[in-house]
C-alpha cells in the first residue's frame, strides 16, 4: 500500500511542532477546563463567586479493566463565562500559560490517551484555548515533557488563524520529572508536585470477535474521544485497519443509519457491522468537520500505542504497507530523515460530510473485491508501485491539540 501524498492532518498544538503522513492512499477524556474564574473580569463582566459542585451520586459498578467511574463531570456556564470576562494572562507567554495549567492540576491526575497527552480547555479573554500536557515515550525518562496549545476554531471555514504556542520543558527550565515505574511520573515545577498516572491497556487480541484469515492482532489504543480500538493488520496484503474495542464499554450512543451501518451520537464516528467477524464494527469514517477542527473526534490515526512500541513493534508494519519507508522512520514512526518532526499517520477510514457520503461509501466497499481493504484505503484504487509519503510545504505545529 502506498503511503497518502496529500498534506498530514494538521495537528495544531500538540506538544512540539509535529505532522503525520498518512498510510492509507497514494498521492475528552482526561481534559481539564480551566475556569480562570480567580482573575478579576473586565468592567462590565460577571463578577466570580465560588462555586459549589455538588457531589456526584454513587456511580454504577466499572466494567472489567474500564477506566474507573467517578461519576457524571459537570460544566457550569458560571465559570466559562467568569473565564472569558479574564484579563489577566498572557497567552503569548508559554511559561506563564504552562505554570497557569500546570498550577490548576490536581495532586494526581491520570492520563488515558495511548499517545500520553493530558489534554485541558480554557476559556480566557473571549477565546477558547485547547491544548496538551504530555509526557512522551522516548522523551519522559530523560526527564523531558511537551507543552502546547492554540486557540481553537468551532467553525473553520479556510485556513487557521489564530495562534499556537509550544515547549519543551525540562531540568533547564526547573522541571524535574521522577519516574516511579514506567506508568508514574511525578513532576515538580516551580514549587508544586503532580502525580501523573499513564493509563495501562492490555495489549491482547481482541475476545469478542474473531480475526479474519491472515489478519493479525497489532495493539490496543485509547482516543482522546474517549473510545478505544483496535488496530489490526492484514499479513497478505499489507493494510490497516481499525475495529472499536467493545470490552471496555463504549462511550458513545450507536445509533443505525443503515442496516449494518452505525454512527456515535456524540463522535460521529461511523462503524460497519461486519457480521462475518462476530459483527464486529469496524471504523468507517469519521467526520470531515471534526478533521478540519482538530478535535477530539478527529480519529484514533494520532494516539498509537507508545508505551508499547518494544512489544508492538508499529514501524515494521508500516514498513510493510509501504515500502518506501524502509530505513527513514523510527520504532514509533517518526521520520529520521526530515527536519520537522513527521509522523506516519494510520488514518485508515473515509472521512465524510453527510450521510449520505457515508452510505454511498459503505455500498462501494461492501461491493469490492476487499471491503477492508477498500476502507484502509478510503476507496483509493491499489497502485502497483507506492508512492513516497512528503509533507506540504508549509508546516503546521502538531501538539497539544487542544
Amino acid at each position: 500500500m502506498a503511503a497518502d501524498s496529500r498534506a498530514a492532518r494538521q495537528r495544531w498544538g500538540r506538544s512540539a511542532p509535529r505532522w503525520r503522513v498518512a498510510l492509507a492512499v497514494p498521492a475528552l477524556v482526561a481534559a481539564l477546563l480551566l475556569g480562570c474564574g480567580q482573575a478579576q473580569p473586565s468592567q462590565g463582566g460577571p463578577t466570580p463567586e465560588p462555586t459549589v459542585v455538588p457531589q456526584a451520586g454513587p456511580a454504577s459498578a466499572p466494567l472489567p479493566d474500564a477506566p474507573p467511574s467517578p461519576g457524571s463531570y459537570l460544566l457550569f456556564n458560571q465559570r466559562l463565562l467568569e473565564g472569558l470576562y479574564a484579563r489577566t494572562l498572557d497567552l503569548g507567554d508559554v511559561d506563564a500559560v504552562f505554570w497557569h495549567v500546570f498550577s490548576s492540576l490536581p495532586d494526581e491526575v491520570t492520563v488515558y490517551p495511548s499517545e500520553n497527552y493530558y489534554y485541558f480547555i480554557m476559556y480566557i479573554q473571549g477565546r477558547q484555548i485547547w491544548g496538551n500536557i504530555r509526557l512522551p515515550a522516548g522523551s519522559r525518562d530523560r526527564g523531558v515533557l511537551s507543552f502546547a496549545y492554540f486557540e481553537f476554531d468551532e467553525f473553520p471555514t479556510g485556513v487557521r488563524e489564530g495562534f499556537t504556542r509550544s515547549k519543551f520543558f525540562g531540568e533547564k527550565d526547573g522541571l524535574r520529572m521522577e519516574k516511579r515505574d514506567d506508568f508514574t511520573y511525578a513532576v515538580s515545577y516551580n514549587g508544586k508536585k503532580v502525580t501523573f498516572n499513564l493509563h495501562k491497556l492490555r495489549q491482547e487480541p481482541p475476545a469478542l470477535f474473531p480475526l479474519g484469515q491472515g489478519e493479525l492482532f497489532i495493539e490496543r489504543t485509547f482516543d482522546e474521544s474517549g473510545y478505544q480500538f483496535f488496530l489490526l493488520f492484514n499479513d497478505e496484503k499489507d493494510y490497516f485497519f481499525w475495529v472499536l474495542n467493545e470490552e471496555e464499554g463504549v462511550p458513545d450512543v450507536l445509533e443505525p443509519a443503515g442496516e449494518d451501518l452505525l454512527v456515535g451520537k456524540r463522535s460521529g464516528f461511523a462503524f460497519w457491522v461486519d457480521a462475518a467477524h462476530g459483527n464486529r464494527k469496524v471504523l468507517l469514517g469519521v467526520r470531515s468537520i471534526n478533521v478540519n477542527r482538530n478535535d477530539y473526534y478527529d480519529g484514533p490515526f494520532d494516539q498509537l500505542a507508545d508505551n508499547y512500541v518494544d512489544q508492538t513493534r508499529i514501524s515494521e508494519y508500516m514498513v510493510r504497507a509501504s515500502p518506501s519507508l524502509e530505513g527513514r522512520i523510527d520504532k514509533y514512526g517518526y521520520y529520521t530523515d526530515r527536519e520537522e518532526p513527521l509522523r506516519v499517520s494510520l488514518s485508515n477510514y473515509a472521512t465524510y460530510y453527510t450521510l449520505a457520503d457515508l452510505q454511498q461509501f459503505l455500498a462501494q466497499a461492501r461491493a469490492s473485491a476487499d471491503p477492508y481493504q477498500f476502507i484502509s484505503r478510503r476507496g483509493v484504487p491499489v497502485t502497483p508501485s507506492p508512492v513516497a509519503a512528503t509533507p506540504t510545504a508549509t508546516p503546521t505545529p502538531e501538539g497539544g491539540r487542544r
